[in-house]
């Protein structure tokens, strides 16, 4: 994309650089469309926030936060529902609180640290790839320019349905900002995102970690304070109480925060999430209840 509005449409620049097109309220705009309230939607898009951002005003929002965002929900999301269905599995098996302390914070922390590595590596090898088939386009696009424009035609014409002429008309404008036609035929071609601020994969594994154990501990609050108050030998139905309320009450906020981000229904999304951690913590119950009988059956026949 050309640094200067002059060779873009609609081009006007704020004084940071940025064209108007990048000056919309993101968040303000999905909101609009969710509804699917035209005016709202051409709020979003309206001047004024040009004239905003004449100012010392910023944009409220990047593709970094975003990231972040989906690793806290999607890393809580995993914590809460991992270690509320393994406390309600300890409990089920009619396990102390010290015990389900015990056996919830070891998976905590081992869950935690294998979430974090997975994202960690995950992140890297994503980052590698596409820096490689970056590379890889830029020498090709550098020594097999033909080539390469040819294959822009063709995407053009067969998958958007341009006539020749303007596929290669678009080609031949767009062939003029080699940073601009790379990253757009890493799209286009091998549907790969690339040149955008994203945070670093140690980053990416740390939010992810982060997150986990701090909403992986809200099922074991309860038990905390319960054994705090009452001893180690405390029984463990009311603090189990506590971890399924704090626990349901926080997926149901974790699934609202999802919908909101991933652009679905957020009443639908927390209802469902809440109901995903009902049915792992009744499963998991049961399972330990079971288990509880059939060990308890064994050792008094024996």
């Amino acid at each position: 994309m050309p640094a200067s509005g002059a060779g873009y449409a609609g081009g006007s620049i704020v004084p940071d650089g940025r064209t108007l097109v990048n000056c919309r309220d993101l968040h303000k705009a999905r909101d609009a469309y969710q509804l699917r309230d035209i005016e709202a939607t051409r709020a979003a898009h309206s001047l004024d926030l040009y004239r905003e951002l004449t100012g010392d005003h910023k944009e409220n929002h990047t593709n970094t936060s975003s990231d972040y965002v989906k690793a806290v929900v999607f890393g809580g999301l995993d914590g809460i529902v991992t270690i509320f269905a393994i406390v309600a599995g300890c409990v089920g098996a009619d396990l102390s609180c010290s015990q389900v302390l015990m056996v919830g914070l070891g998976n905590l922390l081992a869950d935690a640290i294998s979430m974090g590595f997975g994202e960690y590596v995950s992140a890297a090898a994503e980052k590698d790839f596409v820096e490689a088939e970056k590379q890889r386009e830029e020498w090709e696009v550098e020594n097999c320019p033909e080539e390469e424009k040819r294959e822009m035609v063709e995407i053009y014409t067969e998958k958007y349905g341009f006539s020749r002429a303007d596929a290669q008309s678009m080609v031949d404008i767009t062939f003029k900002y080699k940073k601009f036609f790379v990253q757009h035929m890493m799209v286009e071609e091998l549907g790969l995102m690339y040149g955008f601020d994203e945070p670093t994969p140690i980053k990416r594994g740390l939010v992810m970690f982060t997150a986990f154990c701090f909403f992986g501990l809200l099922p074991l609050a309860g038990f905390i304070g319960w054994v705090a108050a009452f001893g180690l030998g405390a029984e463990a139905d009311m603090a189990f109480l506590m971890a399924c309320v704090v626990s349901i009450m926080t997926l149901f906020i974790l699934g609202f925060s999802k919908g909101k981000f991933v652009g679905q229904n957020p009443t639908k999304s927390a209802c469902l999430m809440a109901m995903n951690g009902g049915c792992a913590g009744t499963v998991a119950y049961g399972v330990g209840s079971l288990l509880q009988l059939v060990v308890g059956a064994n050792l008094t026949a024996a």
